[in-house]
């Protein structure tokens, strides 16, 4: 069981970055965009999903979970340069 604390992280100018709005997203694209998610991806990520919808605050996941959350993690692609960006990947990557 890895538990993950859904943080908000603030700074000077510029919108804040809410882990669990950012997981939500990660958790919806697929691994292989060009592919698409097959019916196990689908599967996996929606009990993310339904995780990240009870939790309060915290983000527990079983093990197969929580490694389909960091494979998706490292995978996607981000379209700005954010220190928090970082501090988010490596919080939950270390988990």
């Amino acid at each position: 069981m890895k538990s993950i604390p859904l943080k908000t992280l603030h700074a000077e100018g510029q919108a804040d970055i809410e882990y669990v709005q950012i997981l939500r997203e990660v958790m919806r694209r697929p691994l292989n965009p060009q592919a698409g998610a097959d019916i196990v991806e689908m599967r996996q990520s929606i009990r993310v999903l339904d995780e990240l919808e009870t939790s309060n605050g915290t983000l527990e996941l079983e093990d197969a979970d929580y490694e389909h959350l960091r494979a998706k993690l490292l995978a996607m692609p981000w379209n700005v340069i954010d220190r928090r960006i970082v501090q988010l990947v490596d919080e939950v990557t270390g988990a």
